[in-house]
């Protein structure tokens, strides 16, 4: 991503994280029980930021619905998208609910070519991202689409994959399959995060 797009992603996060006795809320959209949350730090954000576009990653930032939409129906447009595959039931009752260029909903499978996936975690260390089969209707394995939109919200970044096991574990709540994409490895002309701010 070109840097003056990269500059306004991160003065937009500066801007709406700047308030440091801001905790993180419950997200706008539906997360499992089983996802894990950190309360709000701002430098673990940013830092994911940085890492994953300074490896070429395409790097969406939402502070609302409609900002969502507007990332969302370029997307849908470009590639004539008639259906969008998403991860769980819960995702497409989410998407339902917005102003996207296409009423046309199904659940991931074997043959989808354009999927939304909501993240597991995203690692602030090395900018990976974290998808693991409670991200999918089918609890016990993941698929990832041709082209794929990774929905995070900000809440969800961690400091590294060792926080991730250990509060699992405590937890009880590891899941069948984990899958770590790390940015240099992914084909960012067809993989696109879109980060979200949590809402108060």
């Amino acid at each position: 991503m070109k840097d003056n797009a990269r500059e306004f992603i991160i003065k937009n996060l500066r801007q709406a994280l700047s308030d440091a006795g801001r905790v993180a809320a419950k997200p706008p959209a539906p997360v499992s029980s089983s996802h894990f949350r950190l309360a709000y730090n701002e430098d673990m954000v940013l830092n994911f930021v940085n890492k994953y576009m300074l490896c070429g990653g395409n790097l969406n930032y939402a502070q609302s619905n409609a900002d969502v939409a507007n990332v969302l129906n370029p997307w849908i447009r470009q590639n004539n998208i008639q259906t969008i595959d998403c991860g769980t039931s819960e995702l497409v009752q989410y998407l339902q609910n917005l102003d996207i260029a296409t009423r046309q909903f199904a659940t991931i499978g074997d043959e989808s070519r354009f999927g939304v996936i909501l993240c597991e975690n995203l690692v602030a260390w090395d900018g990976s991202i974290v998808i693991t089969s409670n991200c999918f209707q089918n609890k016990d394995k993941i698929v990832m689409p041709e082209n794929t939109v990774l929905i995070a919200f900000s809440s969800l970044v961690v400091p590294d994959l060792k926080s991730i096991l250990s509060q699992k574990a405590k937890d009880g709540a590891m899941p069948q399959q984990t899958q770590i994409l790390y940015p240099e490895n992914l084909d960012h002309k067809k993989t696109q995060i879109l980060l979200i701010e949590d809402q108060n």
